[in-house]
């Protein structure tokens, strides 16, 4: 017969073993789900149209360790409600249960893949998954139920060494992935040899830094004459170059932007979309300096449309993108969908849990440059810092006025929306550019951390800066939010300076300049000083004193998509000259605005009868440029071909089209004739990927 204190301690291990036996069987399970879920992430399903994943390897140890740790800690729960009071009955459906949120796990994974931005959530979006979940908890734990006899006999026969051996597995498993995330955390970048060709062929060319300042628009740079002192440090590396007062974006959106600046062509020229990323013909300006010798590297902060799969990375030996980020593999799992960027938003502050500011960015590109190039380098840096939700780090979160968590929450969605909203009140307003204000300030303190380091460091003496924006941002103008839904001068009018060795100190260049001519300039100024083929196309050609402007050096064409609009009635195109910005709609809407003298696109000169001779010769124009671009045209839904007034636009393209070889006797004077300087990368027929359903791509609207 057991004495008292003998029974207590063998129930004390009898409810041990159940606990543990819950822990290290729902452990296990995780394990295995976060195997899959890894798997299912990388092989992005949920992007087919990618040219490569948008998480990086972190994945495969990152899910993993955090199924672990959450089913860890539900079987803990279960474990200890079984073990407090042992019955058949308790035990029974403490299991079903488990077993359930197990299958409905898988269940969610497979089916819902909510996006990971923030944004306000729908009735559907919240049902969905709830019913989804529901419904596999139901299923199994009716399954676990009705099988509970064969499956208990199974788990009985089952010896307790075998847990302990399951459960020094998965220590081994949290081992190994905690080892793998500082690896990856940790891991120093790598160089080319520094006997490589080219190594001691450009001892003479420059180093360039290009800076993007995503979502910035010119007019809110204390340097371009806002009434507040945002941009001090930027105004300061404005002093010691050259400041063009008008350069005008090719889009107002990021991918078609970024696209442009890194082939020189619009983007019906080199075919990238909402859902296409630019495919392989065009080269990039990676490509073209890193085969002459230059190194490079590109540090990006933004999370969507500049992820390695859109193809702006394309040519970088470096290219860190947030899929390089631990926050962002985190925010890439279920759980850390479903719970962690929940609860940041709530407790911490609405905003993206992946998001990487210009501190964050910095910390890299410094860490790059602790094992100095041996080449010349071109280095890349997109700064993502004034995207909504227009949240920074403090003491710059109350510069020039604070904005709330409520503010934000209550307005997301109307400034995500390409429709004008109506309940933003004129507070909203001036709490939205006061906080936009704020972002613009701190980034600016990370760019002058940034010039300094450079300057003090042995490569900045032979360093050209380039600082620009891929487009504006838009404060109801014309009653608009946010960008990328129209092609108005607060989107298209960016900052541009460019500064270093050769260029020319405090000038301020006010006739219209392009920035998709970057792509020539970049590889101009690399040339250094050499005459090239591209300096023609390049904007060195307006610092020189003996530069007289030509008719090719009087306009800009932008061009915006349809966003998830099936017919393009969204779609318009854009000529900007030195007088005049005409907007064509593909819905047959004119528009004509005098910038000089209305510099926001307030009052349509559209419908006066003077302006109707104004609008036939800038359509004429228009016509006859985009015509004589360079082929091939890629994706002429740009040019909104799919309704009647495109069809008609497009009538009037191949009407005006000259012929090749005329094209050819002047190369550099039409629209992306730097690219022909080029052998093309294409190794096969380029062909669009097949459209993507709209529920994808609404999980996609980030730009």
């Amino acid at each position: 017969m057991q004495t008292a204190p003998t029974a207590s301690r063998e129930t004390t291990a009898t409810r041990r073993e159940i606990i543990l036996r819950f822990v290290v069987i729902s452990a296990t399970a995780g394990l295995l789900l976060g195997i899959f879920e890894a798997v299912l992430l990388r092989s992005s399903l949920a992007r087919g149209f990618l040219l490569v994943p948008d998480t990086g390897y972190i994945e495969y140890f990152l899910a993993p360790l955090v199924d672990i740790v959450c089913f860890g800690l539900l079987g803990l729960g279960f474990g200890y409600l079984a073990a407090r009071k042992p019955a058949k009955h308790r035990t029974r459906l403490l299991v079903a249960a488990d077993a359930a949120a197990i299958g409905a796990f898988v269940v969610l994974r497979v089916r819902w893949r909510p996006p990971i931005f923030v944004q306000q959530v729908s009735v559907k979006d919240f049902l969905i998954p709830l019913v989804a979940f529901a419904a596999a908890f139901a299923v199994v734990v009716a399954a676990v139920y009705l099988l509970w006899k064969p499956v208990s006999h199974l788990a009985g026969r089952i010896h307790f060494s075998v847990v302990r051996i399951l459960a020094w597995g998965l220590a081994l498993a949290g081992v190994i992935s905690v080892c793998g995330i500082g690896y990856f955390l940790w891991s120093p970048f790598p160089r080319p040899a520094k006997n490589s060709a080219g190594a001691t062929a450009l001892p003479q060319r420059p180093n360039i830094v290009f800076i993007v300042l995503d979502t910035v628009r010119a007019d809110h740079l204390s340097s371009y004459g806002y009434s507040r002192p945002t941009t001090p440090n930027i105004d300061r590396l404005a002093r010691h170059g050259v400041l063009f007062e008008n350069a005008i974006a090719p889009s107002s959106w990021t991918l078609a932007s970024h696209a442009s600046m890194f082939t020189g062509l619009l983007p019906q020229q080199d075919g990238v979309d909402w859902w296409i990323p630019l495919p392989r013909g065009p080269r990039t300006l990676a490509e073209a300096l890193g085969s002459s010798g230059y190194e490079t590297a590109g540090f990006v902060a933004n999370f969507d449309y500049l992820q390695k799969g859109w193809g702006i990375g394309r040519g970088f030996q470096i290219y860190r993108d947030d899929s390089e980020s631990f926050r962002r593999g985190l925010a890439r799992t279920l759980l850390g969908t479903a719970l962690i960027q929940p609860a940041y938003q709530t407790f911490w502050r609405f905003d993206y849990l992946e998001r990487q500011n210009a501190r964050d960015i910095n910390q890299e590109v410094f860490r790059w440059f602790h094992s100095p190039p041996s080449n010349p380098f071109f280095l890349f840096i997109n700064y993502f810092d004034t995207h909504v939700s227009y949240l920074t780090q403090p003491p710059y979160d109350h510069r020039f006025g604070k904005i709330s968590n409520r503010v934000i929450r209550k307005l997301f969605d109307d400034l995500q929306s390409g429709d004008p909203p109506q309940d933003i009140t004129p507070a909203d307003r001036a709490m939205l550019i006061n906080a936009y204000d704020n972002c613009l300030a701190f980034l600016d303190a990370q760019v002058g951390r940034l010039l300094d380091f450079l300057h003090k460091s042995p490569e900045g003496r032979n360093t050209i800066i380039i600082v620009t924006s891929d487009h504006g941002e838009a404060f109801g103008e014309q009653g608009y939010y946010s960008h990328g839904y129209n092609l108005y001068r607060e989107l298209l009018h960016v900052p541009l300076i460019i500064a270093g060795p050769g260029i020319p100190k405090d000038v301020r260049i006010s006739h219209l300049v392009r920035t998709r001519e970057l792509f020539s300039t970049v590889l101009d100024l690399a040339a250094g000083g050499k005459k090239n083929p591209f300096s023609r196309n390049s904007l060195a050609r307006f610092w020189n004193p003996q530069f007289r402007p030509q008719p090719y050096d009087n306009f800009v064409v932008s061009e915006l998509a349809p966003i998830f609009n099936e017919d393009g009635t969204k779609a318009m195109i854009s000529l900007t000259t030195p007088e005049w910005q005409y907007i064509y709609n593909s819905t047959g809407r004119k528009e004509l605005y005098h910038w000089p003298d209305d510099p926001l696109d307030q009052k349509n000169l559209a419908g006066t009868a003077d302006a109707q001779a104004t609008m036939e010769k800038l359509h004429n124009r228009l016509v006859t440029l985009v015509a004589n671009s360079s082929q091939p045209w890629r994706n002429t839904e740009y040019l909104f071909s799919r309704c009647k007034i495109g069809r008609q636009f497009m009538r009037e393209l191949l009407a005006a089209r000259k012929p090749v070889q005329a094209q050819l006797s002047h190369p550099s004077l039409y629209i992306g004739a730097s690219q022909a300087f080029f052998t093309s990368n294409e190794t096969s027929h380029w062909s669009m990927p097949a459209r993507p359903d709209q529920e994808s791509l609404k999980s996609l609207p980030y730009h």
